[in-house]
């Protein structure tokens, strides 16, 4: 996967992510509540955001690649829905909380997606020169 470094798609890429984290994020944090067990709101939250993840990803793709936002997305939207739902069992979870933290997740996931692109690349180079 070659991610692009031009400003247009680094944005566009880092906006879909932040926007499909903070989607899951509120959305679960209306389902989820403390009376929920922490392994099943996990699974749910998870099985939640695989779900979601695609129709999220369709929206915006066709702006800025179909690869380069499809598989960051999807990323973002299990992760998140994971994380939201674990911290959604411990307290009250308010949408805005939800939000913030799916937020915080899709700009880390991306973050993390283009380090892990930056050292497979240059590993690759090594292999196939």
């Amino acid at each position: 996967m070659l991610i692009e470094i031009r400003p247009y798609f680094v944005i566009g890429d880092v906006a879909a992510n932040a926007g499909a984290g903070a989607v899951i994020g509120a959305l679960l944090g209306l389902i989820i509540g403390p009376d929920w067990n922490m392994a099943v709101a996990m699974i749910f939250g998870m099985l939640f955001g695989m779900v979601l993840s695609l129709p999220l990803a369709l929206l915006v793709s066709g702006l800025f690649g179909a690869m380069e936002v499809i598989v960051p997305v999807m990323t973002t939207c299990m992760v998140s829905g994971m994380i939201v739902s674990m911290a959604a069992t411990g307290d009250a979870f308010a949408v805005g909380q939800g939000a913030l933290l799916g937020l915080q997740i899709g700009i880390a996931v991306m973050v993390a997606t283009y380090i892990a692109n930056a050292v497979i690349r240059r590993r690759a180079s090594n292999w196939t020169s």
